[in-house]
C-alpha cells in the first residue's frame, strides 16, 4: 500500500531528493591540437559563433550547435567545478532523441551552471561552519524518504522504489548521497537563516486554507493475507479456495487473530483506505462492508486478502488543534526553502565566481 502522507520536497535552493545525480560516463579530455595559422584562425568560428549558427560541433548528438565543455566550467572561491558535473546534469535534463531550438540550449546550460555554483557555495559553507550529519540523522531522513514506498505488508515496495530511481536516472548510492546533501543543506539553513513559526501564523494559515482540512470519508480494516506462491493457475486456485474457507470461518464468528494464525498469517496493523486509494480492490471491498462485517476474498498483486471493517469514518473538517503540528511543519518547510535561497544569494555577493562555459 503506497502511503498517502503528504510531503513537501524542496527544490531550486538545492534542497531536493530525486532531482539530480544521473550516472553517465565522463567525456574524455580533448586531444591537444596544433595552434592555427593566422589565416585559419580568421576563418574559424568561435564555439559561441558555432552555437549561434547552429553548426554541429563536438557535443550532444541530438543538439546541433551545443558545445560540450571540457575542463572546469566555473571557479568558485578558487575551487573548480568540473565539466563532468555539468555534462551529467545536462544529459539528465535533455535525455535522448529530443530536439531543442538552438536559442534555448544556452539558457538551459546557464541555468544548470547557476545551480552548480549555488551547490558549490553551499558545500563550502557547510565545511566552513563545521556542519556534520550523524548516522542516526541520515538513517531517519532516508527512512522518511523510503516510507512512501510501503506496501500492504508494511515492507518496502521494491518495484515502485526502483521505478522511481530509474525515472530519475539514479542508483541507490546516488540517492543516499542526495539525501545526505539535502540534510546538510537544511542544517546550514537552520544555522544561518531565520526559521521560526508563531501561533498567529499557524492560525492565519488554517483560516486561509479551509479546503485543505476537509477529510474525505474513509474505512479502516483489519487484513489477513494469503500470498500466492509460484506454481501456476492450480496453485492460485488452491489459495483462493483457502481464502474462501477463511472468510467463511470469520463470518461464522471465529476469532480474527487465531484464524489468521491458523491460516499461516500474522496479526497486521489496520489499513486505512479512501475511495481513491491506489489499492482499489481493497477500497471497493471495504466500502461495501458494515462495521464488523467480513469481506469475501479480494485478489490483489500481493495475494488474497480477507478484510474485517473496524471503523467507518465520515467526511469532516479537521479542527485547528488537530492539524496545528502539520501546519507548523508546512510553514517551516516553506521558510526553509525561502531562507535557503536568501542564504545562497548572500553568499554569492561575497564570492569570487568565474564562469567558464564556452558560450
Amino acid at each position: 500500500m503506497l502511503s498517502h502522507r503528504t510531503r513537501l520536497h524542496l527544490a531550486a535552493a538545492g534542497l531536493y531528493l530525486v532531482a539530480a545525480g544521473a550516472c553517465s560516463k565522463s567525456e574524455p579530455a580533448a586531444t591537444p591540437q596544433p595552434a592555427p595559422t593566422a589565416s585559419a584562425a580568421s576563418a574559424a568560428q568561435s564555439p559561441a559563433a558555432d552555437l549561434e549558427a547552429g553548426k554541429a560541433t563536438t557535443g550532444h548528438p541530438n543538439l546541433p550547435g551545443f558545445v560540450r565543455p571540457v575542463g572546469p566550467v566555473a571557479t568558485v572561491n578558487g575551487r573548480d567545478i568540473a565539466a563532468d558535473r555539468f555534462n551529467v546534469e545536462f544529459d539528465r535534463l535533455i535525455g535522448k532523441g529530443v530536439r531543442i531550438p538552438t536559442d534555448r540550449i544556452k539558457a538551459i546550460a546557464r541555468n544548470i551552471l547557476s545551480r552548480l555554483i549555488d551547490d558549490e557555495l553551499r558545500q563550502q559553507a557547510i565545511v566552513r561552519e563545521n556542519i556534520a550529519l550523524t548516522e542516526p540523522e541520515f538513517e531517519a531522513a532516508y527512512k522518511e524518504y523510503t516510507s512512501r514506498f510501503v506496501d500492504a505488508e508494511g515492507r518496502c515496495d521494491d518495484e515502485q522504489f526502483r521505478a522511481t530511481l530509474e525515472r530519475n536516472r539514479m542508483t541507490v548510492d546516488e540517492l543516499k548521497a542526495q539525501v545526505r546533501s539535502e540534510q546538510l543543506a537544511r542544517k546550514l539553513v537552520s544555522k544561518l537563516g531565520v526559521v521560526t513559526v508563531d501561533d498567529q501564523e499557524m492560525r492565519d494559515f488554517y483560516d486561509q486554507n479551509n479546503s485543505a482540512w476537509i477529510e474525505d470519508e474513509s474505512r479502516d480494516v483489519r487484513p489477513i493475507l494469503l500470498p500466492i506462491p509460484s506454481g501456476g493457475p492450480e496453485v492460485e486456485q488452491a489459495v483462493g479456495k483457502k481464502a474462501e474457507a477463511l472468510s467463511k470461518e470469520l463470518r461464522d464468528g471465529a476469532d480474527f487473530e487465531l484464524t489468521a494464525e491458523k491460516y499461516g498469517d500474522k496479526p497486521r496493523a489496520p489499513i486505512h483506505l479512501l475511495r481513491g486509494s491506489p489499492e482499489s480492490e481493497l477500497a471497493r471491498a471495504a466500502f461495501e462492508l458494515k462495521v464488523g462485517e467480513v469481506s469475501p476474498p479480494v485478489r490483489t498483486r500481493w495475494g488474497y486478502f480477507v478484510l474485517r471493517l473496524i471503523e467507518k469514518n465520515d467526511s469532516r473538517v479537521r479542527p485547528f488543534e488537530e492539524v496545528r503540528d502539520e501546519i507548523r511543519e508546512r510553514i517551516r518547510e516553506r521558510k526553509v526553502y525561502l531562507e535557503g535561497i536568501r542564504v545562497v544569494r548572500d553568499m554569492r555577493k561575497d564570492a569570487e565566481i568565474i564562469e567558464k562555459l564556452p558560450f
